[in-house]
């Protein structure tokens, strides 16, 4: 092993100190870089490490790397840096250097340089700074190092590290692989970064880092450290606690902009202190470090459900944005119903027009795309009157409008509608009500239960218009003939 030793370096006083008010950096474009480990799916955590480095290059007309640090082969997971770039690409964060995407700085991978790494260990041995070491963990504990190590963290502000903490780094293990603090240190160097945003579980080898730039003598980037994610019972975000994985977001249907949008806000707030709905490039424009808390952000999946319904309401404005979602329910609805109607006559249910119409409706009740399907299947089969939710519904009906609606002469009134849009149904229903003497959301209710058997959905005469005119006389005849 290499290690580097503490005692040869560097010192003013009983203290090594170290700003990072450069001005060198502040008023320039940043260099950034995402620097995951290839050990699996994207956490949320690192989605957010990305994004606010993202953010800070593209505020700054710079450029954000992605590096993977793959020195530790033990806990390599084949597909984890395909899987990586595809999550960020849906996530709209690609890279301007990194793998597939040739830079300056070849190669992307720090399992190809390990040379490089080597060569610098061998120049910190040979200026004194670091040593060869065949020693147990045990034997490498030595005696406290005096004096402290100074910080002046972009988030946190200044820190003051006791040196009695820091022990001799290990920088090249046994196996000829550097350890994170090495290779790290000078790729950022050599790749030019000026910011290094992380993770708060990085903030205590700040000081092991900040030793190896003064040994080298090399002058350190930036740091700022981002607040932990925290559930909402206050402990750290885990696979124990739920999703934690940006695949997850993605395999239950959530958007990438309101996926963007919420962890964003896990522990950035723009000036204005609101917490309002940003697309990435309003996020570009509003973004500034200076507006990161340092206390633990809660991953609140309430308020994330009530971001992703806005940005469904966003993108169902345009025709573009509507065919989009319907892009994103379609694999569901396929998953849930595909073998029940494909062949049938009533395959149309599986079309792109049909979900449309079924998204364009039913928007204003959702949270998720993929609640379509589960919520709301009277769009694609049949209703299941037997249902826990259809027997609730069916206690509240009044008996005057359950009657009028079992009539042929009100099927016959249906028949005859035209055209068959809401805007002509919705009044022709307030004014059948009227002219019976009967309050108009009673008849809803018992036309909602008869076509539904559900109380969640869009409005009546919207639900009808979508399940067409042939359905709704369908289900109401049916009706009549089984009461």
């Amino acid at each position: 092993m290499v290690l580097l030793h503490l005692r040869q370096l560097p010192r003013k006083g009983s203290s090594i100190i170290f700003s990072v008010t450069s001005k060198r950096f502040l008023n320039s474009p940043a260099r950034v870089r995402f620097a995951p480990s290839p050990t699996g799916q994207l956490h949320l955590g690192g989605l957010r490490t990305a994004l606010f480095n993202y953010l800070l290059a593209k505020k700054t007309g710079g450029q954000f790397i992605l590096r993977i640090e793959d020195t530790d082969q033990t806990r390599y997971v084949e597909g984890a840096v395909e899987s990586l770039v595809k999550a960020l690409n849906w996530a709209g964060i690609p890279h301007d250097e990194g793998p597939n995407v040739d830079g300056p700085h070849l190669p992307y991978y720090q399992s190809q340089r390990t040379e490089l790494y080597r060569e610098h260990a061998k120049d910190l041995v040979e200026s004194g700074h670091a040593y060869r070491c065949f020693c147990t963990p045990e034997r490498l504990s030595r005696t406290p190092y005096e004096g402290s190590t100074e910080h002046n963290d972009l988030v946190y502000g200044k820190i003051n590290f006791s040196n009695k903490t820091i022990d001799d780094t290990i920088l090249i293990k046994s196996d000829g692989y550097p350890t994170y603090h090495l290779a790290n240190v000078v790729d950022d160097h050599l790749m030019e970064i000026t910011h290094v945003l992380r993770g708060e579980e990085w903030l205590s080898s700040t000081p092991k880092h900040i030793l190896l730039y003064k040994a080298l003598g090399w002058k350190p980037p930036l740091f700022a450290h981002l607040p932990l994610l925290l559930n909402p019972d206050g402990s750290k975000l885990s696979k124990r606690s739920g999703d934690v994985h940006v695949e997850q977001y993605i395999e239950k249907g959530y958007l990438p902009e309101a996926i963007d949008n919420f962890v964003a806000l896990l522990g950035w707030h723009p000036k204005d202190n609101s917490e309002a709905l940003f697309t990435v490039k309003e996020l570009i424009e509003e973004f500034d470090i200076k507006d990161i808390n340092h206390s633990g952000a809660v991953v609140d999946h309430q308020k994330l459900d009530w971001i992703n319904k806005h940005h469904i309401l966003k993108r169902a404005e345009t025709k573009e944005g509507l065919n989009s979602l319907v892009d994103i329910l379609k694999p569901f609805v396929n998953k849930q119903y595909l073998s029940d109607l494909k062949g049938t006559e009533k395959e149309y249910r599986l079309e792109s027009n049909y979900l449309a119409r079924v998204i364009d409706a039913i928007k204003e009740r959702i949270r998720n795309i993929s609640d379509i399907p589960k919520l709301c299947s009277y769009y694609f089969e049949e209703p299941n009157y037997e249902s826990t939710d259809a027997l609730v519904l069916k206690k509240k009906l009044k008996q005057p409008a359950m009657e009028l609606i079992n009539t042929t002469e009100f099927i016959q009134e249906i028949k005859s509608l035209e055209p068959f849009e809401a805007t002509h149904i919705k009044p022709w229903l307030y004014s059948l009500a009227e002219s019976k003497n009967m309050n108009p959301n009673h008849l809803m209710m018992a036309l909602r239960y008869k076509i539904t058997g559900s109380r969640v959905g869009a409005g009546v005469a919207e639900t009808i218009q979508v399940l067409g005119k042939n359905t709704t006389i369908n289900r109401l005849e049916k009706q009549i003939k089984n009461k």
